[in-house]
């Protein structure tokens, strides 16, 4: 069952939701937009935010996915775990975008959420931590990463959180850069977060 979970769960994530709903949208690649990024926050700087509310309850739906499915199958620890980071990797290489994708935030946070949401919490606490004393999302990521394994690891008392929270990581931090950090770009565009939301839509007077 452990290969046929990995599968399907590479295949659900690799649905490339944000390149399909701005394809729908505008008719534009999402990937020669903004960041390039086929992810939330991209959307909603280079498309409409509305797009990309409906791009994030998709893709949180399925990280949520790829926990529940196998634990109603009754799949091991180490199974749903397989089958979380099947699905963050075919968020970040699509195989129907050649191996293109998005970061895989919504779909990892949604997953973590589903499988120990108070270990989540925690790290979520840490990040703001970080955040307010580095004044840099991509600084507060990095440590958010470097803990994340060990706070899940000493919630759920498991060495397979350990494991797949490392590997999860790893793999997040191999397409981390300064240059396509959609939240640079947030800020370089709007001076708060306010001023993002209520932003008019391009084209509106």
């Amino acid at each position: 069952m452990t290969v046929l979970l990995i599968l399907a769960g590479y295949l659900v994530g690799s649905i490339p939701v944000a390149w399909l709903l701005t394809k729908m949208v505008s008719g534009r690649d999402l990937r020669e937009l903004g960041s390039g990024n086929v992810g939330v926050l991209n959307t909603a700087l280079s498309v409409h935010r509305w797009t990309a509310a409906l791009v994030f309850l998709l893709e949180a739906f399925k990280g949520a996915l790829a926990v529940i499915v196998p634990r109603s199958l009754g799949a091991s620890e180490f199974e749903i775990g397989c089958a979380v980071i099947a699905a963050f990797v075919g968020t970040r290489w699509s195989i129907w975008l050649r191996g293109r994708g998005g970061r895989g935030n919504t779909l990892g946070a949604a997953a973590l959420a589903v499988y120990s949401p108070f270990a989540l919490a925690l790290v979520v606490v840490i990040y703001l931590a970080a955040r307010f004393s580095t004044h840099s999302n991509f600084l507060a990521m990095r440590v958010m990463l470097l803990i994340l394994p060990i706070v899940f690891g000493i919630v759920t008392q498991s060495w397979i959180a350990v494991l797949f929270g490392g590997v999860f990581a790893l793999l997040f931090l191999t397409t981390h850069q300064p240059e396509t950090d959609d939240h640079l770009l947030l800020k370089q565009k709007f001076p708060t977060l306010w001023a993002f939301l209520t932003a008019p839509r391009r084209g509106d007077s």
